[in-house]
């Protein structure tokens, strides 16, 4: 980062509130991000589908990618918690098709948070070397520019460099719901997509709901009982709207 740009940066964080629609220019902060850009190879690994037109497999998530902005737009909304009843339904490799195939509208900027504390795995995925603990993040202990990793222009991720077993009552905290605000004013993306853990294993997702708008919910081919989708959507559905559920299939998602 030049010294205009920190200049830039300490001038947008701290300026008066009754001034900051003249001085608030989020091109600054996303040019303050570090940058780290995960190969084709990585990628490939990491079954990341939609970061081209290559796969066949990209034309679902592409339609579930405009409904999903559509129904964001249309409604005001920018947060998306994105889980799944339980373990193994594929929610992480969701989110990143997702925050992927988002990307490649060049308007459309995406942040993309790994709050599944207990079992952090997207730096892992995209061989991206968190700075620190989302935890430490999330209490203020570190600055939303020293922690948030750009992979493209228009796509940044919050990663975790370590795990969490209080994530529940972390997401209940002031600081949480500050940092997040923060996030949002700072960045101003359009879509912001919550990598939550499974909803009937862990209190987090409830916990941590009032932070986000909606809730995408992916059930696992093979994995999921009609049983267990039908008990998240009862819980989730009490408290945030639900923009769908993604059944993710061996051959390809499918969402209804």
């Amino acid at each position: 980062m030049t010294d205009e740009q920190k200049q830039q940066l300490d001038d947008l964080k701290s300026a008066p509130e009754d001034n900051l629609p003249a001085v608030h220019d989020p091109d600054v902060f996303w040019d303050s991000l570090a940058v780290a850009v995960p190969d084709d190879a990585q990628l490939s690994d990491a079954r990341v589908i939609s970061a081209t037109r290559d796969h066949p497999a990209h034309a679902a998530f592409d339609m579930l990618r405009t409904r999903m902005l559509q129904a964001l737009s249309d409604n005001g909304w920018t947060r998306v918690a994105v889980t799944a009843p339980t373990r193994g339904c594929g929610s992480s490799f969701v989110t990143l098709n997702l925050a992927y195939a988002a990307a490649r509208l060049q308007n459309t900027r995406t942040v993309v948070m790994d709050l599944d504390l207990r079992s952090p795995s997207l730096g892992e995925m995209l061989n991206v070397e968190a700075p620190d603990d989302m935890s430490a993040y999330l209490s203020g202990e570190i600055a939303p520019e020293d922690f948030l990793i750009a992979t493209r222009p228009n796509l940044a991720f919050g990663l975790s460099a370590g795990s969490a077993d209080n994530s529940a009552e972390m997401f209940q905290a002031t600081m949480t719901t500050d940092v997040l605000d923060e996030l949002g004013d700072l960045l101003q993306p359009e879509l912001i997509l919550f990598d939550m853990p499974p909803a009937l294993e862990f209190d987090d997702v409830l916990a941590f709901l009032p932070n986000v708008d909606a809730v995408l919910i992916v059930a696992g081919g093979g994995v999921s009982s009609a049983e267990e989708i039908t008990k998240v959507e009862q819980i989730l559905s009490d408290v945030k709207p639900i923009l769908g559920v993604m059944l993710n299939k061996a051959d390809g998602p499918v969402s209804y």
